[in-house]
């Protein structure tokens, strides 16, 4: 089951509605096997969708780490919710649509008390919001999804 966080900055308000995990049609078989895999519609970008499935048709392995995830501009700071996944050493590189760097992923860190941050993953780097430059954010509602 996934999960539906409801993320606001905690100066200025800007904000994200985001859907992380996996729900319950998630499997490995209808994402990347079935007749009509799932995968072109979760990652939104059909170049990255056949480069992975013919990868899979080639028997690479698939990573059962996979699933709706926040990624982050690294330049100009603007969240979104993407789809991560890995099939043998492949991985998909989403572009910023304002400036076209490649988003990287975030991770949930803490935060001062009722606060949180995101953090880039595997560095030491922090989100800010891209409009105020404030790096926590507050969690007006969390829910599960399937």
């Amino acid at each position: 089951m996934g999960q539906k966080h409801d993320l606001r900055c905690s100066k200025c308000g800007y904000e994200i509605d985001a859907l992380l995990g996996i729900g319950m049609l998630y499997s490995i078989e209808n994402i990347f096997k079935s007749e009509k895999p799932l995968l072109p519609e979760l990652v939104g970008d059909d170049k990255i969708a056949q480069q992975a499935l013919i990868l899979v048709n080639n028997n690479a392995e698939i990573s059962e780490d996979y699933g709706h995830s926040l990624y982050a501009c690294p330049e100009d700071f603007y969240l979104f919710d993407k789809f991560y996944f890995q099939v043998g050493d492949f991985e998909p590189q989403y572009h910023c649509p304002y400036c076209q760097n490649i988003l990287q992923r975030v991770a949930f860190a803490k935060g001062t008390a009722g606060k949180t941050r995101l953090k880039f993953m595997d560095q030491d780097k922090y989100w800010q919001c891209p409009r105020c430059g404030n790096d926590e954010m507050i969690e007006y509602s969390f829910g599960n999804w399937d």
